[in-house]
């Protein structure tokens, strides 16, 4: 009796044996085609998600380039333009020329014009070629499909005899209830950090009760697997965004500046070409026509064109008081001055008159080009854009000239992910490491992160185009005050036996006074 109990209770072991074996041994079996699925699964969204980062470079620089070419187009037609108004359109050349001080006013702002016209022709081509140059580098070198090798792919399978390898309470674990506790030397800690409900966590293995095949994979897979998606980026330049996009925006600073001042260099040089037009056309039809009314047509539609252009490109309230408003206003003042030249008869009086006017042309132009330089300057602490969609948007560590801010239309990679978005690719490449998603360390401060992208700027922290702006401008603003200084002597040289600096216009240079 007792041998039979013996025998039906062994029998009954074996059987509950070989049923907890059979079930361990299907969910096994189980686990692991769904782990090799799960690994294609990511393999393939994060192939999906790279494709669409290819796009993003390859878009970020079109728009640059594109904005460069057609920067780079508006500037070839205006200098045929300007080349027109100072060959052909020259004065004096079948009349008497007019007044010095006239032609100065002129020749000032045809050289203006073509300064900025000269530099925004090698602005953009200097943008253009960099953001097409990077873009290509990026794309062959950095931003590239995560191909799996084939030690990845031989680490993500499994053959069914490394089942064996099981320890025997996973063997024969029993279904529905807690096998690993804490204790010494036990690993924990797994599939704790999903944000799931309480209820639906407790109905999952996660902590120390999981298999322990799951176990040595985590062990196992997050030692020498990256060699497929490694991340290139510096330590000191990731951040929250995808790496793609923070290292774009650190190479973007090389071009950057150049690109904004092509922009702020075609507003200069459009303010100085109509300025020079209308001076000229002052010339013409009062020396040569005497078209007193016809003139004054022509001032007010150049008045209100350069009064719409500094509304449109300039920041209202940017620079405190509106003092580049009195730019336009020198057009007037030089046409007036230019009718006391020309009138019927001589009069001490009107002739004084028409020196205080030409001073004013002159003083505004001084005052116009100074208010200039303080608005086409990099702004020290500019605020960070609204990203908002379908508006311009750059870090607020980047200097750039803030009255110009809504006229740059600049687009920098963003600084963080949208809600709801998730970088697959980061996210396999930081389980591979065992870290975090984000590999960026500690928070840089604004001055910081100033430092860092301003890096490869000069000794005073400029940049190349925005010095050559401000020599531009400076070498304009030296021109005005010379002019107002050779004004002035020609004024106090006038009805005097002082001989004049140079001879009468159409002499030879052997007709020259023997005094």
């Amino acid at each position: 009796m007792a041998a039979e109990i013996a025998a039906a209770a062994a029998a009954a072991t074996a059987g509950v044996g070989a049923g907890l074996f059979s079930y361990n041994r299907g969910n096994y079996m189980f686990d692991q085609k769904m782990h090799y699925t799960r690994f294609q699964a990511g393999l393939n969204m994060a192939i999906a998600q790279t494709v669409i980062y290819k796009q993003d470079i390859a878009q970020l620089t079109a728009l640059t380039v594109t904005r460069q070419d057609c920067f780079h187009g508006i500037a070839a037609m205006s200098l045929t333009i300007l080349t027109a108004i100072y060959c052909p359109g020259k004065l004096g050349f079948h009349v008497p020329p007019p007044p010095g001080w006239l032609m100065g006013l002129e020749f000032v702002n045809i050289a203006g014009c073509y300064l900025f016209l000269g530099l925004t022709l090698w602005y953009c081509m200097h943008a253009a070629m960099r953001a097409d140059t990077a873009a290509t580098h990026m794309l062959t070198r950095f931003v590239r499909l995560p191909i799996p090798s084939q030690g990845m792919l031989d680490k993500a399978r499994k053959f069914l005899a490394s089942y064996e390898e099981q320890p025997l309470s996973e063997v024969l674990r029993v279904p529905f209830t807690r096998h690993q506790r804490p204790g010494k030397g036990r690993d924990g800690g797994f599939n704790e950090a999903v944000d799931i409900e309480d209820a639906a966590m407790a109905r999952t293995r996660h902590g120390y009760d999981v298999p322990a095949w799951y176990r040595k994979e985590k062990a196992v897979d997050n030692v020498n697997t990256i060699d497929t998606i490694e991340s290139m980026m510096p330590l000191v330049a990731r951040g929250s965004a995808p790496e793609h996009f923070e290292a774009y925006r650190e190479i973007q600073m090389e071009w950057m500046p150049y690109d904004v001042y092509a922009r702020v260099c075609i507003f200069l040089a459009f303010m100085h070409l109509t300025h020079c037009w209308a001076y000229l056309q002052i010339g013409y039809l009062l020396q040569e026509v005497r078209a007193v009314f016809a003139c004054a047509i022509v001032m007010l539609p150049m008045f209100v064109l350069q009064q719409v252009i500094l509304t449109l490109d300039i920041k209202p309230g940017a620079g405190g008081l509106p003092i580049h408003r009195l730019g336009p206003f020198g057009l007037w003042f030089a046409y007036f001055g230019a009718i006391c030249e020309y009138v019927r008869w001589y009069s001490p009086q009107v002739q004084a008159i028409g020196f205080v006017l030409v001073y004013c042309a002159y003083a505004i132009h001084i005052i116009y080009t100074v208010q200039l330089l303080r608005l086409c300057r990099p702004s020290e602490e500019a605020p960070d854009s609204a990203e908002t969609p379908g508006a311009a948007w750059w870090p607020g560590e980047w200097r750039l000239p803030s009255a110009f801010s809504h006229a740059l239309w600049f687009v920098a990679p963003p600084k963080e992910l949208e809600p709801g978005l998730n970088d697959i690719t980061a996210e396999l490449r930081a389980e591979q490491r065992g870290g975090p998603v984000v590999a960026g360390g500690g928070q840089p401060t604004a001055s910081d992160k100033r430092a860092d992208v301003h890096r490869a700027l000069g000794k005073q922290g400029e940049s190349p185009a925005w010095f050559g702006v401000k020599v531009g401008l400076i070498s304009l603003l030296i021109a005005w005050i010379w002019l107002t200084f050779g004004f002035t002597i020609e004024i106090m040289n006038q009805g005097t036996s002082h001989p004049s600096l140079l001879s009468a216009p159409g002499l030879a240079n052997n007709a020259r006074d023997p005094r």
